[in-house]
């Protein structure tokens, strides 16, 4: 309340005592009960429940990826499969598959890009370090260690490698197929996290498989 020519005056803010607890307007309570209430719920209830519910996607014993026309790969069992179609998934083309796929479990990602290339796989693994080395997702590109020959299932050969940057580790793969189609694959995660899951990691790379179709 304030004075003005000798009159009081009520302030614009000043509460009734019978609208007032602890201070505060009874009024403004309610209000800021539900605020701190949807608070609480995006930073505690939401997250526990979104932990709480089952990856769909989550790849079995014996899941093989269909890269399409004969080409197929088996993902590490346990990882999540975020992009790509399953050997005997319902397809618009029954029997179709898709030319890229990726997966990944515990910060660790994998992606597989297939595409026409007109080369051997010494060849593709040099197109990917070219373009790794200009993109800016992988600053200070380096490879690091010997290429090495990555013997697959029915006798396919590939080639393999690992990399570091700025950024993340890495592990790229490569090979070629006899129907002029290049298949580019790469794992990234930590130095850490890859070489814990090397056993998993090579056991895919040497799971690709193609079978010309007729």
């Amino acid at each position: 309340m304030s004075t003005y020519g000798g009159r009081h005056v009520l302030r614009d803010s000043w509460i009734p005592v019978e609208r007032r607890w602890l201070g505060l307007d009874r009024r403004t309570l309610l209000p800021g009960l539900v605020v701190i209430a949807i608070a609480l719920l995006l930073r505690t209830a939401i997250p526990a429940i979104d932990q709480a519910i089952p990856v769909d996607n989550v790849i079995t014993a014996g899941d093989r990826i269909n890269l399409n026309d004969g080409l197929t790969i088996a993902p590490p069992t346990g990882w999540d499969l975020t992009d790509g179609i399953l050997v005997g998934a319902n397809t618009v083309e029954p029997g179709a598959g898709s030319p890229s796929a990726s997966f990944g479990q515990g910060g660790i990602a994998a992606q597989i890009q297939v595409a026409k290339f007109a080369g051997d796989a010494n060849a593709l693994l040099d197109q990917v370090n070219r373009n790794d080395s200009v993109n800016p997702n992988r600053p200070e590109f380096t490879v690091t260690g010997q290429r090495a020959t990555v013997t697959a299932t029915g006798g396919l050969t590939g080639v393999a490698e690992d990399y570091t940057s700025a950024s993340h580790d890495g592990i790229l793969a490569a090979y070629t197929l006899s129907d002029g189609r290049g298949v580019a694959i790469e794992v990234i995660g930590t130095a850490n996290q890859l070489a814990a899951q090397t056993a998993q990691i090579t056991a895919m790379l040497r799971s690709v498989s193609f079978e010309e179709q007729p």
